[in-house]
């Protein structure tokens, strides 16, 4: 639809807010007025900007298209003209609305029918458009001579402006009718007009200068610059701007293209959603990944009105941006996540016409929210304290366990996009990065949950994720007891052991419960003393105040500046430590762990990955042999003896829960072997009616060595903590390593239970 005959309206908008559109189309505006002497009108549809002309102009009374919506039927051009506030130059201003709030309400049909009204009131209409692609801007450009879009001489600005060009051909309207205007050029700045011109890819119609002491001043005041400083350079520059486009008839031309008829709301989000369906792309990463065959088809409705408003989120609000003004915020998440639900609700209201349940606008707000903001569908899911784990394999495939079962959810992601940007929402604060080149990565998630995470090519079906809660706040080893993992007196032992400054190896397969049980064993260190933690990814919760906590870091893009959990254990040696912890031994650290042990920094504390304390033995002197030092293997082996005094074996049952299963004492060498004898065991009797484990925890009889230097350092004991359970008549007695263990009447001091 063609303005009107006599009529030139622009419509001014912009890809991104704060790029000075509004600022553009008031001055404009005021340099048309000098110019041509003829009545010229400033229509203000930005939501988000609503009073930003009226502050620019100076006017406080001013009458709004919300103001006048219920009435529309009743008005004519003449009645509604002696309305519109007048600045005292002559400049007709008619706002939206008063205020952000106002302006949501005011429906889209009031502001097409004010359009109609006002074309006969001005030789001029220059309206200021929301960003992107705003519906109330639809309408104002199907009725416009041209289509001025600002932009910034900023990168991430220019795409998106690319962007929105495209976007605007999507809707039909002819490139011509598209004018681009760079603002805020900086002569002397790294970004020139060359740079600008080929992101672009296309030629702009004007460039104004960098002046922002001039605008910001003029603003303050509310004394447009064009009008009050008209010898300025970028007075000159919108001056000239209005003189080329008036006297070569640039509007005029303009007017006579034919553009899209009625591109209504409706119509503008079907396009925008055609485009936004998923496609194949070529190469390792499709754009909807999968299973091959799974979700064949058209994107539902629901997904698809998600994905729109994604898009209409980044026009109309920069995340980016305000992350780094609320940089230093204390209420940063809070307020990022306000704003962000203000401007979700804005484009639900524009776009998901269709959505009027409360409960299900609250649901896909949220959603969008947990997915702009968040970690998408995960954030329920680390919300659930029931929840334990969390492994997403590909989009549609997320697991759980709760209750040490592994179960399906009913979640799933948009696209294999939505769910790369999940894991580089991890990676990306704590400097690590995931790529094609690097496609695997270990991080953790601010509350201390473990995060791995494996990308395509590596992951044939998409992205793949685990993470590994933690409570909210450290399990304690009353927590422990009520679980079942250990008895009362084995919690009393290994918090002896732990006083006792005994070095521990905390043995067990992957998901066993090795981590919890370290953090429970570093709680009982005395706060006294200084701690040094070591690990991949931080995750231990200590309390203590003199904790320092080191983590290593892999290589950077240039593949340097790896640091090695090996390089870490060396150093901790050089910060007076009176305890090293660290996370697991998987490489050739755990020579120098051993070295630590053996050279007086005894109470050290370590898991590795194995199936029994015998197991635990051989890893140790096989993760030893990484190091490189062709060390003989009876030497590594004594280092390995008079290095750990007690292994604890941890294992996860047949029906998930976690359990102790034994303690064992390192006694020393026999030839060339390293001889262990069990304290406690747990031995599983069957299971019960709901498959769940029955058995029960016991010692085997055997006095621990270590027993002596508890009474030395006055560590008490309960009396008969290691005695046996009474054997069954007629069976002997159970005792230690081949020999007459066991407690007879031998007196154990008293003291705590």
């Amino acid at each position: 639809m063609a303005p009107a005959a006599g009529c030139r309206v622009i419509a001014v908008g912009g890809a991104r807010d704060g790029v000075g559109k509004t600022t553009f189309a008031v001055n404009l505006a005021l340099s048309f007025l000098k110019e041509t002497r003829e009545r010229v009108l400033v229509i203000e549809l930005d939501r988000a900007g609503a009073g930003d002309c009226a502050a620019l102009l100076g006017l406080t009374e001013v009458r709004t298209i919300a103001e006048f919506a219920p009435y529309l039927g009743q008005l004519t051009s003449e009645t509604v003209g002696p309305y519109i506030a007048a600045h005292p130059a002559g400049l007709g201003l008619l706002p939206l609305a008063a205020t952000p709030e106002a302006a949501d309400k005011v429906p889209v049909e009031a502001v097409k029918q004010m359009l109609e009204l006002c074309l006969p009131l001005a030789s001029y209409i220059i309206v200021d458009c929301g960003a992107g692609i705003d519906p109330f801007g639809v309408a104002a450009m199907e009725r416009s001579s041209g289509i001025f879009l600002v932009t910034t001489p900023d990168f991430n600005v220019l795409q998106a402006t690319r962007r929105t060009i495209d976007q605007l051909q999507q809707l039909q309207f002819p490139q011509q009718l598209v004018k681009v205007i760079v603002n805020r050029l900086d002569a002397g700045g790294p970004i020139t007009k060359e740079l600008v011109l080929g992101r672009l890819g296309r030629p702009v119609l004007v460039t104004l200068p960098k002046d922002d002491t001039l605008t910001a001043t003029h603003a303050a005041r509310g004394t447009p610059f064009v009008l009050d400083a008209p010898r300025e350079k970028l007075t000159r520059h919108y001056d000239e701007l209005a003189r080329q486009l008036v006297e070569k008839g640039v509007l005029d031309q303009l007017g006579q293209l034919e553009r899209p008829q009625d591109v209504g709301v409706a119509d503008a989000r079907r396009q925008l959603v055609a485009d936004n369906k998923a496609k194949e792309v070529a190469g390792w990463m499709k754009s909807r990944g999968g299973r091959g065959g799974a979700r064949k088809g058209e994107i539902d409705q629901r997904t698809a009105l998600k994905m729109l408003i994604h898009k209409r989120l980044v026009e109309v609000l920069d995340l980016k941006r305000l992350d780094r003004e609320l940089a230093n915020n204390q209420d940063r998440d809070k307020v990022l996540r306000e704003r962000a639900e203000v401007a979700i609700s804005r484009v639900l209201d524009e776009e998901g016409g269709t959505i009027t349940d409360r409960a299900d606008r609250q649901r896909i707000v949220k959603e969008v929210l947990d997915e702009a903001l968040g970690l998408g569908p995960l954030e329920d899911l680390l919300a659930d304290d029931r929840v334990t784990e969390v492994m997403v394999n590909g989009r549609d495939n997320v697991f759980v366990e709760m209750g040490g079962k592994l179960t399906k959810t009913n979640l799933s992601f948009t696209d294999d996009q939505q769910l790369l940007a999940v894991i580089e929402r991890i990676v990306q604060p704590l400097g690590r990065r995931v790529d094609e080149k690097s496609p695997m990565v270990d991080a953790r998630l601010p509350d201390g949950s473990r995060v791995n995470a494996v990308i395509p090519p590596l992951a044939i079906d998409g992205p793949s994720i685990t993470i590994r809660k933690f409570a909210k706040e450290p399990f304690k080893v009353s927590d422990l007891v009520k679980f079942g993992a250990f008895t009362p007196e084995l919690a009393d032992i290994l918090r002896a052991c732990v006083e006792a400054r005994l070095n521990i190896l905390i043995s067990g397969g992957t998901g066993s419960g090795k981590t919890t049980l370290l953090n429970v064993l570093s709680s009982f260190i005395p706060p006294d003393e200084r701690i040094v933690t070591v690990e991949d990814a931080a995750e231990l919760q200590l309390k203590q105040p003199h904790v320092v906590r080191m983590e290593s870091r892999p290589p950077n893009i240039e593949g340097i500046g790896e640091v090695k959990i090996r390089d870490l254990v060396k150093n901790c040696l050089r910060m007076r430590p009176d305890r090293i912890v660290v996370g697991e031994c998987r490489g050739a650290e755990a020579l120098d762990m051993l070295q630590a042990m053996n050279t007086g920094h005894d109470g050290s504390l370590t898991t590795v990955h194995s199936n029994s304390p015998r197991d635990a033995i051989s890893r140790l002197e096989t993760l030893v042999m990484f190091a490189g030092l062709d060390l003989p293997s009876r030497a590594i082996r004594e280092q390995i003896a008079s290095a750990v005094h007690i292994i604890v074996q941890t294992t996860r049952l047949s029906d998930g829960s976690r359990k102790v299963i034994a303690v064992a004492e390192v006694t020393g060498m026999e030839a060339n072997t390293i001889t262990l004898q069990d304290i406690y065991t747990f031995k599983q009797t069957g299971l019960d009616a709901n498959r769940k484990v029955m058995g029960s925890h016991a010692a085997t009889g055997f006095v621990p060595k270590f027993v002596s230097k508890l009474e030395a350092l006055g560590i008490d004991l309960p009396r008969g903590i290691f005695a046996a359970a009474p054997p069954p008549t007629g069976q002997p007695a159970p005792g230690g390593h081949g020999g007459t263990g066991g407690l007879g009447n031998a007196p154990i001091p008293r003291g705590r239970a």
